[in-house]
């Protein structure tokens, strides 16, 4: 990955359900902690999973992203919780599906997130955001923010759907807010071997970037019990099950992020 001017700003994105994008961003943030790089986890899904995947009660978390959205002259740096992984979290909580609403009165409302970073760039070499399943304010405020894009998208016909309305977005994104944002790369999740349907919808995807000129992450992540699992255990499963496939997996993709070899 070429060398950047301040710390590498992964969003993690797409706005279908259930493709992975928390646990992506979770178990990268613990893979690229892991490799000695200071990191920040974001979480801008009202849902506050992070918090949940490290075993956290969101309901006890008194100021979240949320507050640091919302309050004039705030900044993540007053919302960041260090965790036992290496990396620090920005958690959100339910509260955060108000910010909907009153990101819209903001002045520059698509940059807020991106003006509330700029307080702890210099502390971090990697930042990680999570998003909600929707292309609304909050995860263009996360797209405007970054200086990556990657896009997990699971190995199943209903997840394609939105693809090229995801990329469309993008493009609006370049346009308008953030003419330096890079898609990273494309990650197939949930993927099964046995099935037809995970097979063929590989093969689509492998064909799709290849004309669209997008990187495939070689590194699948292939279907497992075990993640459902991870939270109840309260850590990433990089860290709880090292020997897992799933947690090699994530490994290995945190091994091509930080080589660059995208």
């Amino acid at each position: 990955m070429a060398e950047n001017q301040g710390p590498v700003v992964i969003t993690v994105a797409n706005q279908k359900g259930g493709v992975a994008k928390t646990t992506t961003s979770v178990n990268l943030a613990a893979c690229i902690a892991e490799r000695g790089k200071r990191t920040l986890l974001v979480d801008m899904d009202p849902q506050g999973g992070c918090a949940v995947c490290l075993g956290m009660d969101t309901t006890t978390i008194e100021i979240s992203v949320y507050e640091a959205l919302v309050r004039p002259k705030a900044s993540i740096a007053d919302v960041i919780i260090p965790t036992d992984f290496r990396f620090d979290l920005a958690p959100a909580t339910i509260d955060l599906a108000g910010a909907e609403i009153e990101l819209k009165q903001a002045l520059a409302a698509e940059t807020v997130l991106q003006r509330r970073l700029r307080p702890v760039l210099d502390r971090y070499d990697y930042i990680i955001i999570d998003t909600p399943p929707s292309l609304g304010i909050l995860t263009v405020n996360s797209l405007t923010a970054a200086t990556h894009v990657l896009i997990p998208i699971s190995t199943e016909y209903m997840a394609l759907r939105g693809l090229r309305l995801l990329l469309d977005t993008l493009e609006n994104v370049r346009e308008v807010t953030n003419p330096g944002l890079d898609i990273l790369g494309i990650l197939a999740t949930r993927y099964d071997a046995r099935t037809i349907n995970s097979r063929e919808v590989y093969a689509y995807l492998a064909d799709f970037c290849d004309r669209e000129g997008i990187h495939l992450f070689k590194q699948v992540i292939r279907q497992s019990v075990r993640f459902i699992e991870a939270p109840g255990y309260r850590m990433p499963l990089t860290l709880w099950r090292r020997q897992l496939d799933g947690a090699k997996q994530y490994r290995e993709l945190a091994a091509e992020v930080l080589n660059g070899k995208t």
